[in-house]
């Protein structure tokens, strides 16, 4: 199974790239994380449809703090 999340019009991409580039390597499921045309692209192959949707929900919930922290820091 595979699934795909595109994230763009963000000036911190590549913040974001590096923040999630760790988080690639697990049994059940792995990730491409790379950027293109000004857009993260986070490809994710998994053997399941559980393993997907829980690194999905992983992917999306740190990008999601990511996100919130830079905001945080920039307003600060």
């Amino acid at each position: 199974m595979r699934g795909v999340i595109e994230i763009e019009n963000s000036e911190d991409l590549q913040i974001l790239k590096d923040v999630l580039i760790d988080e690639t390597e697990e049994r059940r499921s792995k990730a491409k994380i790379y950027l293109t045309c000004n857009k993260l692209v986070i490809d994710i192959v998994a053997k399941d449809f559980n393993a997907l949707r829980a690194s999905v929900n992983a992917y999306l919930r740190q990008v999601r703090v990511c996100a919130e922290m830079l905001e945080v820091i920039k307003d600060g």
